[in-house]
């Protein structure tokens, strides 16, 4: 189906001015008229530096020792709270 050759009026106001202006879409301009928009400063990047990304690499394998010693220390933590829960 075409588009007809009739636009729909959307009447905005405008966020600076406060005047009355007509757009099909008006938060690609922030809800600004036409000259509102163009008095505000627009920057423009013109050097883009390359962004470097890390990369990942491969996880760490944890030994018996490191296993060990973290059941432990899990261990020796619920001995406590179970003890504090029953004795006090």
């Amino acid at each position: 189906m075409d588009k007809p050759t009739y636009y729909k009026a959307l009447w905005h106001n405008c966020n600076s001015c406060k005047i009355h202006y007509m757009s099909e879409e008006p938060h690609i301009r922030a809800y600004l008229c036409d000259e509102c928009w163009n008095a505000i400063p627009h920057f423009q990047v013109k050097n883009v530096q390359a962004v470097q990304r890390k990369v990942m690499t491969k996880k760490k394998d944890y030994g018996i020792g490191e296993i060990l010693l973290y059941t432990v220390g899990n261990l020796i933590c619920l001995t406590v709270i179970g003890y504090y829960l029953w004795f006090t």
